[in-house]
């Protein structure tokens, strides 16, 4: 405990990176920190703030296969993202309750797509973003991938693949979720906090080839009749 380097006060999430180091959020501290495998500390970036590159208690911790680190800002509203070097790369979101917007997000995971994930604790739902951070569409518990309630199909053709969401029925919403998270196949594991269960996702998608896609179009909405 403590303010130190390789200190805590309050540490919540923590992810492998790419070179295997353990990233991790202080969030008291309001600072990300990084050891070695064998728990020997390397570095750390942040303070408190609302400034760009700065934290009101990060919560939630991501790497990409690039070395990429995504923080969920609870007290900011935000996802930053950074560099392998602690380089601020994106800032994300803001308060709120439409699309896009954050109250209070808290686990947050990064699939081999690029695609990123939040749990928007104070929302009861997760959003999902694109590589570039851009909003792509979020839901509400299991009935948002219904098979039966599917009528959208959204594209991206970055990198070359359609995904499905689902219209939201009246039921199965998420309760507070707190944390998320996605594997190799693509299933996505939400505990339902207040739910007291587990719920679990998979995403859809089809890869494109380069003759079934335009390269300047991003995420036009296509409605199926």
């Amino acid at each position: 405990y403590g303010q130190g380097k390789g200190e805590f006060d309050g540490p919540s999430g923590f992810a492998l990176d790419s070179n295997e180091h353990f990233v991790v959020c202080d969030s008291k501290n309001n600072r990300i920190q990084r050891y070695t495998k064998d728990g020997e500390y390397i570095d750390s970036f942040g303070s408190y703030g609302s400034e760009p590159g700065q934290f009101n208690l990060p919560w939630g911790v991501d790497c990409d296969e690039n070395g990429d680190i995504y923080i969920s800002d609870w007290g900011n509203h935000r996802v930053q993202i950074f560099s392998p070097d602690g380089e601020l790369k994106n800032v994300v979101g803001e308060f709120g309750s439409g699309n896009g917007q954050f109250n209070r997000p808290t686990g947050i995971t990064v699939d081999n797509h690029g695609d990123f994930y939040v749990a928007d604790w104070g929302n009861n739902r997760v959003l999902m973003y694109n590589s570039e951070g851009q909003y792509i569409w979020s839901f509400y518990g299991d009935a948002t991938l219904s098979k039966v309630a599917r009528n959208y199909m959204l594209t991206n053709a970055v990198p070359n693949r359609l995904r499905e969401m689902g219209k939201l029925e009246s039921e199965k919403y998420l309760r507070r979720p707190r944390s998320v998270r996605i594997d190799e196949d693509f299933r996505l594991y939400i505990p339902d906090f207040e739910s007291y269960r587990i719920q679990v996702y998979q995403k859809d998608f089809i890869e494109l080839d380069q003759t079934q896609y335009a390269g300047p179009l991003r995420n036009p909405t296509l409605e199926v009749t």
